[in-house]
């Protein structure tokens, strides 16, 4: 079995394909320091249906550096202040957003001494104002403050054997793998890949801070429509996407549409069913295991599903998936991704499926990308195929769903287009 090294591929992806940063790297995105709200906000929907908001989100051209979009972005909220952070790659730092007044700050990390951040930066999560943790190049998390000075550091490879690798990673290209802090519990949760066994086999670690239990791992179930994800045979897509709530770790395979819930209380899982209507449900296998040309055409041919976010104020579920689409060998790669359509799926707080809907086409991210927040999800725009791209302005769309039926029926999905 030939197993490819995704890590060394990514340079080869740039040379020889010529794709935009923003596909299989982490690396572009954007942000801003000085900037104006465009406060346009659209109603979708009747009294029959789910209403989104859509809250669009701009930023102009300034003398501050601003990218397009974040591959590493998280949004903090209490009950009046909503920041949105996104990893800044020029800078080596983080721009900070209040989306409630729109004013903007940058945390610069260090690059040495004791509270140095070692590229790459992979991780994200904001526990408070003053509290930020961030999983850098050494395998450590470390806990910042608002100044970027180093508070706590922890190595997450501690206990681990040669053959586990720590699995912290938003690359929406292959997969996405969360850090989370249980805020009750005083620990920290992170995936892990173990490549001793076969298939490679993967974990949820929970680390507490404070020594008052140890260590708890958790085995994620394989795939129950793919055998092998990490065999090689389907391309990129060959990781496993991990997210939290409060008490349950939701993970899922890029591959296949089902989603999995382990309860950590009770180490149960729960599989759902959450297939899409509008796409395949299962990607197919890729036609080599070492040609990146055929890589990428797999990419375009074949369903991708993200990671499931929680709405903690709506308390729902969402996830995004990319739909199939034509391969056409004449036409630009980079073209042919960001003509994909881009479909959201809604969960209510049992995991049932409310239903599905198509996102505006030739306006989003899918590989830079969005992030969850209380009532919905922020989603970059910038994608080949939109005059938003020619622009110098950071655009962000704010989808809030949903609205309950006025009858309180069971609820419908609009498209977005």
């Amino acid at each position: 079995m030939t197993i490819i090294d995704l890590s060394a591929m990514h340079p080869l992806i740039v040379s020889r394909m010529s794709l935009r940063s923003h596909f299989l790297l982490l690396v572009c995105f954007s942000f801003l320091v000085s900037c104006q709200f465009a406060g346009n906000k659209k109603e979708i929907g009747n009294k029959e249906e789910v209403q989104f908001n859509v809250k669009e989100v701009v930023v102009p051209s300034s003398d501050v550096l601003n990218l397009k979009s974040y591959y590493l972005s998280f949004v903090y909220q209490s009950d009046s202040l909503q920041m949105l952070y996104g990893y800044n790659y020029k800078i080596h730092g983080l721009d900070c957003f209040n989306l409630k007044n729109m004013q903007s700050s940058q945390i610069t990390f260090l690059g040495d001494g004791n509270s140095a951040v070692v590229r790459p930066v992979t991780g994200l999560y904001v526990q408070s104002l003053d509290s930020i943790w961030i999983y850098d190049g050494s395998q450590r998390a470390l806990l910042l403050d608002r100044q970027g000075q180093l508070l706590n550091a922890v190595n997450l490879r501690d206990g681990l054997t040669s053959n586990e690798q720590v699995l912290i990673d938003c690359n929406f290209a292959i997969s996405t793998s969360k850090l989370y802090y249980d805020g009750q519990h005083k620990s920290l949760l992170y995936g892990i890949q173990d490549t001793s066994t076969s298939p490679y086999s993967f974990k949820v670690r929970e680390a507490s801070l404070n020594g008052s239990f140890p260590s708890v791992t958790y085995l994620l179930q394989s795939s129950v429509s793919v055998s092998d994800v990490s065999g090689g045979d389907y391309g990129n897509m060959s990781g496993i996407n991990i997210s939290f709530s409060d008490d349950d770790i939701l993970y899922n395979y890029p591959v296949e549409s089902h989603v999995y819930v382990l309860d950590r209380r009770t180490k149960q899982t729960k599989v759902v069913d959450a297939d899409s209507r509008f796409t395949k449900n299962v990607a197919g296998k890729c036609r080599s295991r070492s040609d990146y040309l055929q890589w990428i055409r797999h990419a375009v041919e074949n369903p991708h599903f993200y990671d499931v976010m929680y709405l903690p104020e709506k308390e729902m579920y969402v996830r995004l998936h990319l739909g199939e689409h034509t391969f056409d060998a004449t036409l630009d790669a980079d073209a042919l991704m960001d003509d994909r359509n881009l479909y959201l799926t809604l969960f209510d707080k049992e995991l049932n499926v409310v239903g599905e809907s198509r996102l505006a086409v030739h306006r989003y991210n899918y590989y830079t990308a969005w992030t969850a927040m209380g009532k919905g999800i922020l989603v970059f725009v910038d994608n080949l195929m939109s005059s938003a791209t020619k622009t110098d302005k950071l655009e962000m769309d704010i989808i809030e769903v949903p609205l309950k039926t006025e009858n309180g029926d069971e609820c419908k999905l609009v498209s977005l287009n």
